[in-house]
């Protein structure tokens, strides 16, 4: 073989090494089972989602997806197995809307949310409601806002923790409307939930799957925050509806692979994936659960993640949250 020959073929390896064909091939992959990373621990939603979503997807590929949680340190246990993970598809992560906040909430996150994950698809969505004892004077969420103004002390409201999701919808709703909202941090939205029920607080923030404990008038649900109605809650109007457009809390979660994955093999999985959205009785599983389907492929999740990043660096000092170690 002639040295530029030689070298030729030196070339043609080191590219393929590089886009990660070799040992991942699309025509080949999956030949043995897929890890798939959760960053709560078993029994939490993104547990459970994952659990689904693991299903669909390994009936879908062929082999089995095998559900691996590593909770702990804001998510960074999980991210830290799955970025230092060979980019071969077979380690593969369902990441959250904390990604794009916890940048601007803890200063010990050091992860980027989009140039360190390779963002596989959008899958699913969800979103906060806020819910006051019914001893609260309020039915409709501008009463709220206004008792808040004039109640003394403000309305306290709970949450299941200092920077989550369900605290940062309602500093939102804070920042967007003038209201006076105090923060009781709990370690867990259960307990806020036992307390608004119990009237040591006025008001919980809660996801829409924890909506039940509100039955039997326990509580009475005022807004919910997504785009739309949830089945879950036809009768409950959305923020936009009570003319608070901006407090606009989607949870997001979606699937996200190692840095630097084939772009074939991304392809693969998405393709998979927006074929099992579309599936009735994986969309009802979501629907019982307080999930909708919200599908994004690869590069429109991308963008979207970068638009989210952009909010929250912009909101979160706004609202005035100080970041913690």
């Amino acid at each position: 073989m002639s040295r530029r020959r030689s070298i030729g073929l030196l070339f043609a390896i080191v590219s393929m090494i590089g886009s990660g064909l070799i040992g991942a091939r699309a025509e080949d992959y999956p030949t043995r089972p897929i890890r798939l990373l959760i960053h709560t621990a078993a029994g939490s939603l993104v547990d459970v989602l994952g659990r689904i979503v693991a299903q669909e997807l390994g009936d879908k590929l062929g082999q089995s997806v095998v559900v691996d949680n590593r909770p702990g340190a804001a998510t960074q246990i999980a991210v830290e197995q799955l970025v230092h993970s060979p980019a071969d598809g077979y380690t593969l992560m369902i990441n959250t809307s904390e990604a794009t906040m916890t940048p601007f909430l803890k200063k010990s996150y050091r992860y980027d949310p989009i140039k360190d994950f390779t963002p596989i698809s959008l899958v699913v969505t969800s979103w906060t409601v806020f819910a006051v004892n019914p001893q609260v004077p309020a039915k409709t969420l501008p009463e709220l806002i206004a008792f808040s103004k004039s109640h003394a002390g403000g309305v306290r409201y709970g949450s299941g923790g200092t920077g989550g999701v369900l605290h940062i919808a309602v500093e939102m709703l804070k920042l967007k409307s003038g209201g006076n909202f105090v923060h009781v941090p709990y370690r867990g939205g259960a307990q806020a939930a036992t307390d608004a029920i119990s009237g040591q607080i006025e008001m919980v923030s809660m996801g829409l799957a924890s909506t039940r404990v509100a039955e039997g008038g326990k509580l009475r649900v005022l807004a919910q925050t997504g785009p739309s109605r949830h089945p879950m809650l036809p009768d409950v109007p959305t923020t936009a509806e009570a003319g608070l457009p901006d407090v606009r809390m989607d949870t997001w979660f979606g699937l996200v692979g190692p840095p630097n994955m084939p772009k074939e093999v991304v392809e693969r999985i998405g393709r998979e994936l927006a074929v099992i959205v579309k599936q009735p009785a994986f969309q009802d599983k979501l629907a019982k659960i307080g999930l909708a389907v919200d599908f994004k492929p690869g590069a429109e999740f991308n963008a979207f993640m970068a638009a989210d990043t952009k909010k929250w660096q912009q909101l979160i000092p706004a609202m005035g949250i100080a970041q913690v170690d």
